[in-house]
């Protein structure tokens, strides 16, 4: 067995666990995520650590930090990407979902479609751009990301943001309605 020894795992503990943190944090929002995170570095390193044995420490954990912060990632843009879906899918059933053919429901449609337009317009233009591709272009979040050069999370962060805020200009454009 290559287990490391303890004496190595204490020092590489106390001479990495704290820019682990801080590597963590300068990524993440959330400081006790960074403290999570840096622990579970340590425990991949000591699983992986039985199999293959180690001769750059700080690189080999340095190297698995930056995979576990790509899997925190992916698992948060999953969550936030649901949240958008869930966010969208009810945009879609409030405001273009399909009509009768009564006139006074078509003219009602058509002030929500313009509101919603308005609300788009709005937006930033990066975010605004990111949505269009999206959802009017069809583009994958992917695909949105090669086109505008940003992040694939930068991407679900900016649809996210889109769905919210026209969702907010939708109701507050009903409150202004129902108040006239």
């Amino acid at each position: 067995m290559n287990k490391p020894s303890s004496k190595k795992v204490s020092l590489a503990y106390q001479n990495t666990y704290g820019q682990l943190v801080s590597f963590f944090r300068k990524r993440l929002d959330n400081a006790h995520d960074a403290t999570d995170l840096s622990q579970d570095v340590f425990a991949l390193w000591l699983k992986r650590a039985k199999q293959t044995p180690v001769e750059h420490t700080r690189a080999f954990l340095f190297k698995i930090a930056h995979r576990v912060l790509i899997d925190y990632w992916r698992s948060a843009g999953k969550r936030r990407l649901l949240l958008a879906e869930d966010q969208e899918e009810e945009i879609y059933r409030q405001d273009v979902a399909p009509f009768e053919t009564d006139p006074h429901q078509k003219l009602e449609h058509q002030q929500r479609l313009n509101h919603l337009e308005a609300a788009i317009n709005s937006l930033p233009p990066r975010r605004r751009q990111a949505f269009v591709l999206h959802r009017f272009d069809g583009l994958s979040q992917v695909e949105v990301a090669e086109r505008m050069g940003i992040s694939v999370s930068m991407v679900e962060k900016h649809i996210a943001g889109a769905l919210v805020h026209c969702k907010r200009y939708l109701a507050g454009q009903e409150s202004v309605q129902h108040d006239e």
